[in-house]
């Protein structure tokens, strides 16, 4: 087993502080945004953007709003929301209709029935866009499919002095955390923020 010693830093300056974080784009090294939204017609204006947890959903979800064609309503489902539905009725539009660009993000929180009830209630916008964590409930727009050569892309982005030397330990990093770059970028702010002392591989 190796390990490489990170120095500790000021929350200020620590690599994967939060603002850092929220300021990567996300990676459409695959498509572009022309391509999402011809897609998106051929769908008829409603589809999924469809991934685990960490993957980037949110980050697409967010570019889209400002990229979209138009003015977009982006109504937002926290993780630990204790009441999913009632979030979704008071950011909602009312009523909706065919001017409207609705992007629900975190609908997977809700179960079948008020799933179908957002379905009907949104049936007039223009477009209507969700994320979700499996297919099935919409056309799939994009999949999010992570994987370690994307973290380390995005550790590069935060850390390029850094990056090398931590590049070895972040497929077991990627690994342990089940693909969820989040987390990755968590542990990542601990260690750099001395509550942790090292990576190991």
């Amino acid at each position: 087993m190796t390990s490489f010693a990170i120095e500790k830093c000021r929350p200020a300056d620590n690599p994967f502080a939060s603002h850092r974080v929220e300021d990567l784009t996300f990676r459409c090294d695959e498509f572009g945004y022309d391509h999402l939204f011809r897609r998106l017609r051929k769908l008829g204006g409603r589809a999924a953007i469809v991934g685990p947890k960490g993957s980037g959903k949110t980050t697409l979800m967010e570019e889209l709003a400002t990229a979209l064609p138009g003015e977009a309503v982006f109504v937002r489902i926290d993780a630990d929301c204790s009441h999913p539905w009632r979030t979704v009725r008071a950011q909602l539009p009312r009523p909706v209709t065919p001017k409207h660009l609705l992007l629900v993000d975190g609908a997977e929180q809700l179960g079948p029935f008020r799933w179908g009830l957002l379905l009907n209630k949104t049936r007039r916008a223009q477009i209507f866009i969700a994320t979700l964590h499996q297919p099935g409930r919409l056309p799939t727009l994009v999949e999010c499919r992570p994987d370690h050569d994307l973290l380390y892309g995005l550790v590069e982005e935060l850390t390029p002095v850094d990056a090398p030397k931590l590049k070895p330990y972040l497929e077991e990093l990627f690994h342990r955390h089940s693909g969820n770059i989040r987390l990755c970028f968590r542990e990542l702010y601990d260690c750099y923020a001395g509550r942790t002392g090292k990576l190991s591989s």
